[in-house]
Formats: C-alpha cells, structure tokens, sequence
C-alpha cells in the first residue's frame, strides 16, 4: 500500500469512525468502539478500497499506526480518536420510529423468528433495523447472499411500550426483543432453500478450518538460519522495479520495429 492509497484510507475511515457511520450501516460501542470486520463489508459495499481484505486492513492499523485512529487487537476493533469524533454520536438517543421498520434474517433462522420474535443478535447489545427495504437488503448480504426482510410494525410497537432509537442515515436500534406480533414475515422459504443455505455454510465453515490449519503450520514451522522473510516494503519495491523492467523492454521492441522500417 504506497503513501497515496494509505492517505485515501485514512480519509474515508475519519468519514466512516468519527463523522457518519451510520450511513455506512454501521453501529459502535459507547466509546466508538467498531469491529474492523464490519468496517471492511461496509468498505466493499461501497466499492471504496475493493483491494482490501480484513487481514490487510487490520495490518494497515497495526503496522504504519495512522495517528487518527486506535486499534484494539485483541477484540478486533478500531476506533477514531476521541477528539476527532463527532459529539455524541454514539450516544443513541430514544426517537418515535416511523409507521414500519425492516430488518433482515438468515433463511434458516425464519420458522425460530416466526415462533418467538427476534431482538440483538448473539454478543451484542442492538438489533438494527432500517427505514427502507433496500437498506435492510443491503445490511442482510453482510452475512447471507439471499436474506429475508422482515417487515417491522414498528410504531404499533412503539405505542404499546417498546421503545427505539434513532443511528442517524434512518437506521433505528431496539434493545428489547419483537414479538411476532409486530412482525409481517415474507413467505416461508423452501427445503429447496434452507438445503442449499446449509451446504453453503457447511463449505464456509470448511474453508475457515482449512485456512486455520494452513495459519498453524505456518506459525509452528521454525525458521532456518539465513531465512528471508520478506516485508511489504519488499513487496511494493519489487513490483515496481518489475514495472521499470516491463517499460524498457517495451521501449526496446519499439525502437526495433521503428529501426526496421
């Protein structure tokens, strides 16, 4: 990553950490706290650094430590610094919704939904919900290619106790779990569906374990003496003296055919 693509980063991650991050579709902690893996779904979706993986955007935190931004590694999670971030932008205050709210659902999770509601997923302390169906579409391919879009009666809900807060960019969270009662669900999926749904998790889940093994013994093999370990730095020198290398050959062959004619 050259001095130009980590400026370009750093611009759009201050936008993303500290001014509008729900624009993006994303939430954070009290403290502005937000894993880096959903700050690289939201960077894809957008078509902003489509080059980035996870593992690269956690490396450019961790090794050129831009002075706007913190990192905690251990939890996977970025922050900007406080003096940068916007006032009170975390702090989710309590809104009237409008008359219907839409949140998205993995397919197989759609016979528990319609048995006992939905509320925060596993882990973490809101459940989203957004203003339009196209908005909650694109929230639901974070984690499914084809997700369900649960239609919300969220200002019935509102009047009968359950209350809402208001994100910004016309995303809405819920602390409290929605009865099925406040929910329109769309038509049950498939066996069809739900087969292919859990073939795709079951090679998900392959690939990771494939890709912890290679991880592994990567990390216990030892290193020789008079190993080279190349960096990055390497890396982007070595790509440009190749490009040179391309230049003059083509500069050669040109100044051939010229000299034949």
């Amino acid at each position: 990553m050259d001095k130009r693509q980590r400026k370009k980063l750093t611009k759009i991650l201050l936008n993303l950490l500290a001014k509008n991050p729900a624009e993006f579709l994303l939430i954070g902690s009290s403290d502005g706290w937000i894993k880096i893996a959903d700050i690289h779904k939201a960077l894809l979706e957008e078509k902003l650094m489509p080059f980035l993986t996870p593992k690269v955007l956690e490396q450019f935190f961790c090794l050129y430590r831009p002075k706007e931004f913190e990192i905690h590694q251990e939890n996977h999670t970025v922050r900007a610094r406080p003096h940068l971030i916007r006032e009170d932008l975390f702090q989710y205050r309590p809104k009237n919704p409008p008359p219907f709210l839409f949140v998205p659902i993995r397919p197989k999770a759609y016979f528990a939904v319609e048995k006992g509601g939905i509320g925060p997923p596993h882990g973490k302390e809101w459940l989203l919900l957004c203003a339009s169906r196209q908005r909650a579409t694109i929230l639901g391919k974070r984690f499914h290619p084809a997700p369900l879009i649960i239609k919300v009666l969220s200002e019935a809900a509102h009047l009968s106790g359950h209350p809402f807060h208001y994100a910004g960019s016309e995303l809405y969270l819920t602390k409290e779990w929605l009865q099925p009662q406040w929910l329109q669900l769309p038509p049950a999926p498939s066996l069809k569906e739900e087969s292919t749904d859990n073939q795709q998790a079951t090679k998900d889940k392959e690939a990771r374990d494939k890709s912890e093994k290679l991880n592994e013994e990567y990390e216990e093999k030892p290193f020789l003496p008079g190993s080279f370990i190349p960096s990055f730095a390497y890396f982007e020198e070595y790509a440009k003296e190749k490009g040179k290398r391309a230049q003059r050959r083509s500069r050669k062959l040109k100044a051939r055919r010229n000299k034949k004619r």
